[in-house]
């Protein structure tokens, strides 16, 4: 009974210990104020479609990202710190009290973040699979969400065109920016161009003219 006792207070202490730390997540696709991720702690949609947590492509390099859930195999569809992983182990994804979304690396040095002018109270991972940072209120107000940042996937709901342009991984294992990209013609034309290295354009999906894009029209 005494060991018992003992094993139960040090699991209450280690619980106790996370939550001044901020390290339970309070909601399954939530992370509130002074809330955060590490390890192999997660948020799911809640329509389990889409998770949000840490993942390695190669074992060395961490990356806070968005992936199918329920698929065996892990496809990311968005990546947060492309250029700027965390080295050899996974950080901390925090949700600071002064509404603050940032990744730390194991050793503290800020890695990405998101700064608002007004203070956010929570981030939550939507249905659709966008990671919105919101503000409560009268009206929940949305202040960054990942869909202004594609990475390489196109999901519906998504805008792409002007700035929003995706680009490809560099490699299999590595989701810095890669030499391929779709983006709309920079010359003004209402069309959807790939290129090579930002320079070299292979391929154009032919002008929308209000019903389809002429090369594509089975689209």
């Amino acid at each position: 009974m005494g060991k018992l006792f003992q094993s139960l207070f040090l699991a209450v202490t280690v619980f106790i210990q996370l939550k001044s730390n901020g390290a339970v997540v309070e909601a399954g696709d939530t992370l509130l104020l002074g809330s955060s991720l590490t390890g192999n702690q997660t948020i799911i949609s809640k329509n389990g479609t889409f998770e949000l947590g840490f993942f390695s492509p190669n074992g060395n390099n961490w990356y806070i990202g968005i992936w199918y859930a329920q698929l065996p195999e892990k496809t990311s569809v968005w990546v947060a710190n492309r250029e700027t992983p965390a080295r050899n182990r996974s950080g901390v994804l925090k949700l600071s009290r002064e509404g603050n979304l940032i990744l730390f690396d194991a050793e503290g040095a800020s890695l990405w973040s998101v700064n608002t002018t007004n203070k956010a109270s929570r981030a939550v991972i939507l249905d659709s699979g966008n990671f919105v940072v919101m503000r409560n209120g009268n009206k929940s107000e949305t202040f960054r969400q990942s869909f202004d940042n594609p990475v390489d996937t196109w999901l519906p709901g998504m805008v792409v065109g002007g700035e929003r342009k995706l680009v490809s991984w560099k490699n299999s294992l590595d989701p810095a920016l890669g030499l391929f990209s779709l983006h709309t013609n920079l010359s003004g034309a209402k069309q959807f161009v790939l290129t090579w290295n930002n320079s070299v354009q292979y391929w154009e999906s032919g002008a929308w003219d209000g019903k389809i894009l002429s090369g594509i029209p089975e689209l």
